[in-house]
């Protein structure tokens, strides 16, 4: 486990899977209010304050993403210092780095999929011409679809897959022009305007 002070407002702790397991929790659970994730959350929290002094007494947002085959990161963002727009730049530039490294990870064929078996890729774009870039360059994957839109970023929800050497030339194509980010459908069903509800790959590839 690493943690990183950003600034007064952000901190970012680095997890490996193993650590995870070890507590018998998984990436999914974050999306669930369980008592073992709230409680495991708050440890970070105390732990990132006697370690690089990070003071949290307010509300903060939340980010999970996960970095490589064997770890990810949760960022957290005081809430009264930043407005969403704000936050996401935040989000955005702490990550460019890892998005580059975790492309050429894909393009070489290394490891698999950061998505865990039979889960929804979410994928988050800076604008929709990255979109169109991303769908036009795709193979076809015969899977579901759909496009969403929050604070100006545009997020591609695509099904499970079949087929590894489709997956992994989709996740290299997507790592190009987008980051993945691991959040719930269910979250953006309910906060972000739904562009495409359906088959939004088909549409899109063929939109521009």
């Amino acid at each position: 486990m690493r943690i990183l002070k950003v600034n007064d407002n952000t901190v970012r702790i680095f997890i490996s899977f193993a650590e995870l397991a070890d507590r018998d929790i998984s990436l999914q659970d974050f999306f669930h209010k369980t008592a073992r994730t709230e409680q495991f959350l708050w440890e970070l929290i105390y732990k990132a304050r006697g370690e690089v002094d990070f003071s949290l007494d307010q509300p903060f947002w939340m980010q999970v993403t996960v970095i490589s085959d064997e770890e990810f990161a949760i960022t957290i963002v005081k809430q009264e210092d930043y407005g969403d727009k704000e936050m996401n730049n935040v989000l955005h530039a702490l990550e460019v780095e890892e998005k580059r490294s975790r492309s050429r990870s894909s393009q070489q064929g290394q490891g698999d999929s950061k998505f865990p078996p039979n889960q929804e890729w979410v994928y988050a774009f800076e604008d929709l011409e990255d979109v169109f870039n991303a769908t036009k360059a795709l193979p076809d994957l015969a899977t579901s679809s759909m496009l969403y839109e929050l604070e100006g970023e545009y997020y591609l929800v695509v099904g499970p897959m079949k087929g590894l050497r489709k997956k992994k030339l989709a996740e290299a194509i997507l790592d190009e022009y987008g980051e993945a980010i691991l959040t719930s459908v269910a979250f953006l069903r309910e906060h972000a305007a739904c562009v495409i509800p359906k088959e939004a790959l088909e549409k899109l590839a063929f939109a521009k």
